[in-house]
């Protein structure tokens, strides 16, 4: 890896231990890639369980339809 592909970040010496006591044997940028992957997903997963709580099985077939019919029918001119 070139320096011009690297960076660095400024953080209090707490957090760094606090993630070197999880991060282990991985190199830095795979730990924070996971971490961060993890952080999306987690979101996704929140996200899909709050539009459960708000709408009832009809809205989610009614969406879930809605998509499959534009996924389909979407074209560029």
């Amino acid at each position: 890896m070139s320096s011009e592909e690297t960076s660095t970040i400024t953080l209090r010496k707490s957090t760094k231990a606090h993630l070197e006591s999880i991060k282990g044997k991985r190199d830095w940028n795979s730990f924070l890639e996971e971490l961060y992957l993890q952080k999306r997903k987690k979101e996704g997963t929140d996200s899909l369980a709050k539009l459960r709580r708000l709408l009832d099985d009809k809205d989610l077939n009614s969406i879930s339809k809605s998509s499959k019919k534009f996924r389909k029918e979407f074209r560029l001119s």
